[in-house]
């Protein structure tokens, strides 16, 4: 018999999944002309009663049972129960869509050898770059490209503040007091200043690219943005560039070179240009050269327009009754792919060095980084600051292995007849 409408069951109705209904609601046309067949919300789980009474169903289980159901959306965050409700939609003949970043990256084997074991499908084009449709680019538009390198500013909340930095000259504290104010930033804002929303969408996207599971606790380097001093975006300005925190992931003949920091842009990058709660990603082939995806990664209606998307392009399979024939990701779950390790990762660096004012205090710090093979680009000494014994040294160095500099670094922050504080470091991006 064929089916007249889709039925969805909605497992999580906070801000996404309020837009969500929202652009459903109101997108009826459009969705009628793209499927064929009318998208309908059946059901409706939560923590709590919600403002669609007949809707509401208390324990997910239910709706994962309803045989009327033929899509489940996820949209709870975290780990537990999402895990769960994901697995136990598929095992129970479900496809799935979802947003949720965390839970795919960690438990990427896990999900997909379900959905290829059941032939059952999940969508998460929301999980990555909030309305950018770079899940799909990557593993259909560029379907036959050998990539190189990812990539990309992956978190809107954390651009924000950077941006708030840059523009109103306000320490780390105050703009993220702005980012949360304007709704970018939760209460405890740690899962994205500390890098680690970043690393879970990069893992997620490396894993794409490169046909295994690469573990989020594997990115050797995952660095957020709370100890950025605001002295340093403005000093970095007057060199030329832009302060932004990168997820990147580029593949090289002894490994993957990957990492989540923030980084030194070029004010001719492309990426200098992406502000707020905007991201980006570039993903570059052997054939395809540059590919720069580009929108919003943060709010409720990029979000929940990357649902509604996934859920018209799986309503699409469902009615075709092609729906997980192919996998929807295709990888070797015996595969080991080689993550290089962060001291051979090789970049040219900023240094600020808080410095004791005497005499031969640059010549003391070029020694010791040359007795490390780290190579000085340009350099500027600012002495005698305000009119106290405090100095400040700006070095960029050239490309340099970081576990030279580090240990270059080692040996002058042990050197307190030269600096007062540890030395900042910050990578640039080439």
């Amino acid at each position: 018999m064929k089916k007249k409408y889709i039925n969805v069951g909605l497992i999580g109705y906070g801000t996404v999944g309020k837009g969500v209904v929202k652009i459903l609601g109101e997108n009826k046309k459009i969705v009628l002309r793209k499927v064929g067949k009318p998208i309908c919300i059946k059901s409706i789980c939560d923590l709590k009663p919600i403002d669609k009474p007949e809707l509401y169903v208390k324990n997910f289980r239910d709706i994962i049972k309803d045989p009327e159901i033929d899509l489940i959306v996820e949209l709870i965050g975290g780990y537990e129960p999402a895990r769960t409700v994901i697995i136990e939609s598929l095992k129970a003949g479900k496809n799935v869509v979802s947003a949720n970043k965390a839970v795919l990256a960690k438990y990427w084997d896990q999900i997909f050898t379900t959905a290829q074991i059941y032939q059952k499908s999940i969508y998460y084009e929301a999980s990555v770059g909030g309305v950018i449709p770079v899940v799909q680019g990557l593993s259909e538009g560029l379907a036959s490209e050998e990539v190189f390198e990812i990539k990309g500013i992956l978190n809107g909340t954390t651009n924000f503040i950077l941006s708030e930095m840059k523009k109103h000259c306000v320490p780390y504290e105050e703009a993220l007091k702005s980012a949360q104010k304007a709704g970018y930033a939760e209460a405890n804002p740690s899962f994205d200043v500390d890098g680690i929303d970043t690393a879970n969408k990069l893992a997620i996207l490396a894993s794409l690219a490169w046909g295994s599971w690469i573990k989020v606790k594997n990115i050797p380097l995952v660095k957020g943005i709370a100890d950025l001093d605001i002295e340093d975006i403005l000093i970095t300005q007057d060199f030329g560039y832009d302060v932004k925190l990168i997820g990147s992931a580029q593949k090289t003949k002894d490994g993957i070179d990957m990492s989540v920091q923030p980084c030194l842009i070029n004010y001719d990058h492309a990426f200098t240009t992406v502000e707020n709660e905007y991201n980006a990603i570039m993903i570059t082939g052997k054939d395809s050269g540059d590919v720069l995806f580009y929108g919003k990664g943060a709010g409720q209606q990029p979000a929940a327009s990357a649902v509604v998307s996934d859920i018209i392009n799986l309503s699409k399979s469902i009615i075709t009754n092609t729906v997980g024939i192919i996998p929807d990701v295709v990888y070797d779950s015996k595969k080991k792919i080689k993550i290089l390790p962060i001291g051979k990762s090789k970049s040219p660096y900023y240094l600020r060095f808080a410095v004791i004012d005497k005499a031969g205090v640059l010549s003391k710090i070029s020694g010791i980084l040359a007795e490390f093979k780290v190579s000085i680009a340009r350099s500027l000494a600012q002495l005698n600051i305000n009119g106290t014994d405090y100095g400040r040294i700006i070095i960029i160095t050239h490309e340099t292995h970081l576990e030279d500099l580090e240990k270059a670094l080692k040996q002058i922050n042990a050197t307190k007849s030269i600096v007062k504080h540890k030395t900042v470091k910050i990578k640039i991006e080439v």
